[in-house]
């Protein structure tokens, strides 16, 4: 084999090390909303932001399997905003880019919910929501038990956090969401929410909000005051009780004494 033909076939081997085909080079893109997933009626628009390269690329943002809008920029972000009084806002949201020629494929779609449609769950902490560092709690959200329930999805929430923290569709009343090993960062509240699996997916109104502490484990159960107030913390009297006790009975001696030199008194008289 001559050089110059060694050389050619080391090139062509080179290059196609370095340049793989366009759909591999294009990693998956991200999307986030802002203020959150999980918005009120009250809530003027959201705005989603679809993640990607760096460079001259072209940005859509895509509602179930339809297509909504497109952003030429070359800022590694786009910026998509949408208002929010509207029910047809609600729904899967997924966006992608181009990069030359090739599309990306689709991010993790993220579902955009409304909330103020239902009325609002109950919610609790099982067995308390006063725990220790690496235990486990069970926070319980329900409904009122209705005829004919359809299946429904609930939602956990944490304020401060954009979206849910954890999801469980059934066809019951109740969802329960465990926190295992729960560290202090998990401490805050929490609320949660619930809507229809089919149709729109409407939420309800967020529950009543939990306040979830996370104490350190040599101090469990530190005592509350309300509890200080019913059971006032009981005293120590063994030691009143001694000296009590020996005082009696000093006087008791003396009144002895008294009567029986009286007594000797009278019968020498």
């Amino acid at each position: 084999m001559s050089p110059t033909v060694a050389s050619l076939l080391c090139l062509g081997l080179c290059l196609a090390q370095k340049i793989p085909s366009a759909e591999g080079e294009l990693f998956r893109p991200s999307i986030r909303a802002v203020p959150g997933s999980v918005v009120s009626p009250e809530a003027r628009r959201v705005s989603f932001y679809c993640q990607g390269p760096q460079g001259n690329n072209s940005f859509q943002l895509w509602k179930e399997e339809s297509f909504l809008l497109q952003i030429n920029t070359s800022r590694g972000e786009a910026e998509f905003p949408l208002p929010v009084a509207e029910i047809d806002a609600i729904g899967h949201y997924r966006c992608r880019y181009r990069q030359g020629p090739h599309w990306s494929e689709f991010s993790a779609p993220l579902q955009l919910l409304v909330t103020g449609f239902f009325t609002k769950p109950s919610f609790l902490a099982v067995p308390d929501a006063l725990v220790a560092t690496g235990e486990t709690v069970t926070l319980t959200c329900q409904i009122s038990l209705l005829n004919g329930i359809p299946e429904l999805t609930f939602f956990l929430l944490k304020a401060g956090v954009p979206d849910p923290l954890q999801s469980q569709s059934t066809k019951k009343n109740v969802a329960n969401f465990t926190l295992p090993s729960v560290k202090a960062e998990d401490a805050g509240n929490y609320s949660c929410i619930y809507s229809e699996e089919e149709g729109r997916r409407r939420a309800s109104d967020p529950s009543e909000l939990l306040s979830l502490e996370v104490t350190d484990e040599k101090d469990t159960h530190p005592q509350r005051e309300d509890e200080k107030n019913t059971h006032p913390q009981r005293k120590d009297y063994t030691t009143d009780n001694i000296v009590s006790l020996s005082l009696a009975g000093l006087v008791l001696l003396i009144l002895g004494a008294v009567l029986a030199e009286a007594w000797y008194s009278h019968r020498g008289s």
